[in-house]
C-alpha cells in the first residue's frame, strides 16, 4: 500500500480490479468486511469500519476475496495519521490508523464474534486495563540484506528499511544504527534482539562470530548491546533479566518470552487474582501446560503448595530449568514432555494453559479433561482456536469470564484470557 496524503492509504495506484465498497465489521486480521453486490465476502485492508473505500483486489476464492484500500473517501470519525513513516509497507502493524481506544474496541468484538460464531455462545468480553501503545516491545525479529535493517513488507519479503521502530522500547531503537552494514563482516539475514530495559542482548541465527563484527556492534550502540549469540560462539553476557512477580526471569533473544513485558506482568498478576477468587490458596496444586520458560509457573508458585511445569520444547525447558535454579524455587516441579504425552498424577485444584496460535489438539484436550482440574485458565493468541477450544470444553466447564487483552496495540493481534469453571 503507497500512503497518501494524511496518512490515508494511497494514492497512485493503477486503476485495474478497483471498485467502491462500504466497509461493516473489523475482521481478525486486521481486515474490515465488505459485502459488494454479487461478490460475496470482500476483507479489505487500511480500511475501518463504517468507510467508503476505493480497494484494489488482490485475490479471490469461490466464497471470498481480498482487497486493499487505495483510497478513502468517507473517513471514519476514528481515523488518525498513522506515526509511523512506513506503516502500510511493513507488515508489522496493521491498525495505526485507528485511534487506540477505537482499536481496543475492535479487537474485543472480534474476539466476540469468535465465540458468537464458533463457540456458539453470546458472550460481552471485558477489556483488560491497557498500557501504551507504543514503546512497548522488549523484543523484536529484524531483517536485514547486509546494508540496511527493517521488516519484511506486508504479505511480501522484500526488505522495508526503517532507522527505529515505534512499537519498541528505546534500548532495542537503540541497537538498530549497529545492524546496519554487516553484510561486511558476514551473511547475516535475521537479528534477533532482547532487552532489560537498559541493556540488549543480540541472536544471529547461522551465522560465525567475528571479531570485526563484534567491534561494529559494540562501537555503534552506545554501549547499549552488551552481548551476543553466535552460531559457534557467544560474546558478553547472552541473557538477559526481567523481573517477574518478585523473580529474576532470565531468558536469551532465541528464546520466547512475551514481547510486551509490562502487560505480560499485569497478565501474571491478573491470572494469580483469578486463583484467588476460585479459592486456589496455599494448599493447592497447580498445573502448567506449555510452560515456556516459566512464565506462569515460578511467579505462581508462592501462591500455592506445588506447580508442575509441562515444557515439551528442548531451548524453552533449558531456560525453565535455568530460571528454576536461579531462583531457589523448590515447589516447581519440571517435566520435559508435550502435553499430549503428559500423564498427569494426583489431583489438581487449577491448570493454566498457554497454547501455541493452533490451540489445543484433541489429545491435549483429552488431557485437560483427565486433569479435571476446578478451575482453568486459558491463555490464547488466536480467537479463533480460543473459542473452539472452549467450546469443546463445555462438556465439562462453562465459561466464567473472557478478557482482552492487548499485549500487541497497533497491530491485528488478540491476546485473551478464558477462565473456566468447572460444572
Amino acid at each position: 500500500m503507497i500512503k497518501g496524503r494524511d496518512g490515508y492509504p494511497g494514492e497512485g495506484r493503477v486503476a485495474e480490479d478497483r471498485m467502491t465498497v462500504t466497509t461493516g465489521a473489523p475482521v481478525h486480521g486486521g481486515y474490515a468486511l465488505a459485502r459488494p453486490e454479487g461478490m460475496g465476502v470482500l476483507f479489505v485492508r487500511w480500511a475501518l469500519p463504517g468507510e467508503v473505500v476505493s480497494v484494489r483486489l488482490l485475490g479471490r476464492k469461490r466464497e471470498y476475496a481480498f482487497a486493499e484500500a487505495v483510497e478513502v473517501l468517507s473517513p471514519s470519525p476514528r481515523r488518525v495519521a498513522p506515526p509511523c513513516e512506513v506503516f502500510g509497507e511493513c507488515g508489522g502493524c496493521r491498525l495505526q490508523h485507528a485511534d487506540y481506544p477505537y482499536q481496543l474496541e475492535m479487537k474485543r468484538e472480534i474476539l466476540r464474534e469468535a465465540f458468537r460464531r464458533i463457540g456458539k455462545m453470546d458472550v460481552a468480553p471485558e477489556i483488560a486495563p491497557p498500557l501504551s501503545p507504543f514503546g512497548y516491545r522488549y523484543r523484536g525479529r529484524f531483517r536485514t540484506d547486509g546494508e540496511a535493517v527493517g521488516f519484511h513488507a506486508s504479505l511480501s519479503h522484500r526488505l522495508v528499511a526503517i532507522s527505529r521502530c515505534p512499537l519498541m522500547i528505546d534500548a532495542i531503537n537503540a541497537v538498530l544504527p549497529g545492524l546496519r552494514g554487516l553484510g561486511r563482516f558476514a551473511k547475516v539475514s535475521e537479528v534477533q534482539v532482547a532487552s532489560d530495559g537498559v541493556r540488549a542482548s543480540a541472536s544471529f541465527p547461522g551465522v560465525p562470530f567475528g571479531a570485526g563484527m563484534v567491534e561494529h556492534l559494540s562501537g555503534r550502540t552506545g554501549g547499549v548491546l552488551s552481548g551476543a549469540r553466535f552460531e559457534d560462539r557467544s560474546w558478553g553476557e547472552e541473557r538477559i533479566a526481567l523481573p517477574l512477580d518478585g523473580i529474576s526471569y532470565s531468558v536469551s533473544p532465541r528464546g520466547f518470552f512475551q514481547a510486551n513485558w509490562r502487560m505480560n506482568q499485569a497478565m501474571v498478576r491478573r491470572i494469580g487474582a483469578v486463583l484467588g477468587d476460585h479459592g486456589v490458596s496455599a494448599g493447592a496444586r497447580l498445573l502448567d501446560l506449555y510452560a515456556g520458560a516459566g512464565n506462569f509457573a515460578l511467579p505462581l508458585a508462592a501462591r500455592v503448595r506445588e506447580v508442575v511445569a509441562v515444557e515439551g520444547e528442548a531451548r524453552s525447558f533449558r531456560e525453565l530449568r535455568g530460571n528454576v535454579r536461579e531462583n531457589a524455587i523448590g515447589n516447581v516441579r519440571i517435566v520435559r514432555s508435550s502435553v499430549e504425552s503428559f500423564r498427569p498424577e494426583g489431583r489438581f485444584d487449577a491448570l493454566v494453559i498457554d497454547p501455541p496460535r493452533a490451540g489445543l489438539s484433541e489429545r491435549a484436550l483429552a488431557r485437560v479433561r483427565e486433569v479435571a482440574a476446578g478451575c482453568v485458565l486459558y491463555v490464547s493468541c488466536d480467537p479463533a482456536t480460543l473459542a473452539r477450544d472452549v467450546r469443546s470444553l463445555s462438556d465439562r466447564y462453562e465459561l466464567a469470564a473472557l478478557e482482552m487483552h492487548d499485549f500487541f496495540p497497533n497491530t491485528h493481534h488478540v491476546e485473551a484470557l478464558a477462565v473456566l469453571s468447572a460444572r
